[in-house]
């Protein structure tokens, strides 16, 4: 795809863009607000249910708790800046702070994936190998684990998309969010650049994939051939199936709300025609998908974990009982 049809897509995606209407606008932001309270709110009250709650700081939870960060910085930093130029236009995000929200946004996107993988690995091993979860999960091994991602994933994600020269953020019309783009249009290039990208998440999903099979492998074979008074020694209590089927619950929610998140992306990014053919409406997925990801942890939790939901109870009415 050549500059002049690179133009003619922006373009008129600009035109959408500034021409639409107070009602779109209301409601466009409207619901980003929406999605970015409820995220904020809810992954509070997660943070807040495992620093109250003695019996919530288990190795699993400090997993939740790392998710659960990173949920309340997406709204905070990358919500915030969209609900800006939602409302305000085009001149409202510099160059330096789209290019912040790019970097930011990729970055807790996979902190996000990366986190998952490792609760995945983590109850792989407490199933399928009990008698060394102990040597590989304990409190410091799990705080390193974390740390490294929060790391690597910032570290990585900065490097792959700020060393090239042929890339640059922008402010896409169609998504009211800082994506980045290439000078150089040409597909050989593009497709070279977002391996990187594609790696990053098809290495996680395939460790993901594996530890779960394995995972319901063996609670199947160890709810059919070992006795209930025994269900203890394999690493597969009845509250480590909760737990697991919480987190199960968990990644298929992350999955559902990326399957459309993923086609648009891939659509956007292999020809530049399509991205002005598609309507706004289908573009503001992507917008609303990534920032919908952020509002399913605590949802999840209050839903099916009764001692999370207790915590909520209490804190939500200690809070009521002082306003």
């Amino acid at each position: 795809m050549n500059n002049e049809t690179s133009c003619t897509s922006l373009n008129r995606g600009w035109t959408e863009f500034m021409s639409r209407t107070p009602a779109t606008i209301a409601v466009e932001t409207s619901i980003l607000l929406l999605i970015g309270l409820v995220a904020i709110g809810g992954n509070l009250l997660v943070v807040l249910s495992i620093y109250r709650n003695p019996s919530l700081r288990t190795i699993t939870n400090y997993f939740v708790l790392s998710l659960a960060v990173s949920d309340i910085l997406y709204p905070v930093s990358v919500i915030s800046i969209t609900v800006v130029a939602s409302i305000r236009g085009r001149s409202s995000v510099g160059s330096h702070v789209c290019g912040f929200q790019a970097i930011f946004s990729s970055s807790l996107v996979v902190v996000s994936v990366n986190t998952i993988t490792l609760m995945a690995i983590n109850r792989f091993v407490r199933v399928c190998k009990p008698q060394k979860y102990k040597k590989i999960f304990h409190r410091k091994t799990s705080i390193t684990m974390i740390g490294a991602v929060w790391i690597a994933s910032f570290t990585g994600m900065t490097l792959i998309n700020s060393m090239g020269v042929s890339v640059y953020s922008r402010l896409s019309p169609y998504k009211i969010m800082c994506v980045f783009a290439y000078y150089d249009n040409k597909k050989p290039r593009i497709i070279i650049s977002n391996l990187p990208h594609v790696f990053c998440l098809f290495l996680p999903f395939t460790i993901i994939v594996y530890c779960y099979f394995k995972v319901f492998k063996k609670i199947r074979e160890h709810k059919r051939n070992v006795a209930p008074s025994n269900q203890g020694r394999l690493g597969t209590s009845v509250q480590e199936i909760k737990v697991t089927w919480v987190l199960f619950t968990m990644l298929v929610g992350y999955c559902l709300t990326w399957v459309l998140v993923l086609g648009v992306l891939l659509a956007s990014s292999i020809s530049c025609r399509y991205e002005y053919q598609l309507p706004r409406e289908i573009h503001m997925i992507v917008t609303y998908g990534i920032a919908s990801g952020s509002i399913l942890n605590p949802i999840i939790y209050g839903v099916f974990n009764m001692a999370f939901r207790l915590e909520y109870k209490r804190i939500l009415i200690q809070w009521y009982s002082c306003t």
